[in-house]
């Protein structure tokens, strides 16, 4: 297991250090290049393209972020690699390609996102990866079942537990109980990740506490405003940030 002291101490950029006013989106080549110049752990999202390959996006559409529509995982990551990224020469990169460019300078904390809500085949092309990868890194995922995955398949890599409270997102489509259990976050006593990361909106939480009191480090997102900061310096061990450098 790669040392886990990055969780308490370095600030961890969300989706790279990116800027849209200076023509650097979210989950770019440039958003990375941009983190890991100025020293910060950065974080960042993976889906699935068709042909199975990590692609470094977080929607589950290309709607907002490229001129192209539909999902992601119904088109391959040869064409993916093509497409510009918020109007900008940015393109969209593999896993593969970010790992390639950050080289070990500083910690990626990796948001592995199922898709369709099936987990398997991406965590375990993100495994493969990881496996020849020598800098420091942890994936993290708001589903269980994938961070159930990699305690079973990969128990050395670092891995965390993303949360809410449940009750703020009325478009999630889950039945009330699956939501409480994941707002208290108590499928941990199952898959026994080595981190948290709560939603700053919702701190101080109980489930939060409960975590830090079991010696957990809890990261909270999306701290974008100095009240978010203050919160988070009282309620968490660290955050991931956008809009501004801690």
């Amino acid at each position: 297991m790669t040392s886990a002291d990055w969780l308490h101490s370095l600030p961890v950029a969300h989706r790279g250090l990116h800027d849209k006013a200076a023509g650097v989106p979210e989950n770019s080549r440039a958003a990375f290049a941009a983190a890991a110049d100025a020293g910060y752990a950065m974080e960042m999202d993976i889906q699935v393209a068709a042909d199975g390959v990590p692609m470094v996006f977080h929607d589950d559409t290309l709607d907002r972020m490229t001129p192209e529509r539909g999902r992601v995982d119904s088109w391959r990551s040869g064409d993916l690699r093509g497409l510009q990224l918020a109007g900008t020469g940015e393109t969209i990169p593999t896993l593969a390609d970010v790992l390639k460019l950050v080289g070990g300078r500083v910690p990626l904390l990796i948001e592995v996102k199922a898709a369709r809500g099936q987990s398997g085949p991406l965590e375990a092309a993100t495994a493969a990866l990881l496996d020849h990868y020598r800098g420091r890194f942890a994936i993290q995922s708001f589903d269980p079942r994938c961070v159930g995955w990699f305690r079973r398949h990969r128990p050395q890599v670092l891995r965390g537990q993303i949360s809410m409270d449940y009750r703020m997102d009325d478009e999630e489509p889950l039945p009330q109980w699956q939501k409480w259990f994941l707002t208290h976050m108590l499928f941990n006593r199952l898959t026994r990740p080595h981190f948290v990361a709560y939603d700053i909106r919702a701190l101080p939480h109980r489930a939060v506490a409960r975590a830090r009191a079991a010696g957990l480090p809890a990261l909270t997102w999306t701290v974008r405003s100095p009240a978010d900061r203050k919160r988070a310096a009282q309620h968490a061990d660290n955050i991931i940030f956008e809009g501004f450098r801690p």
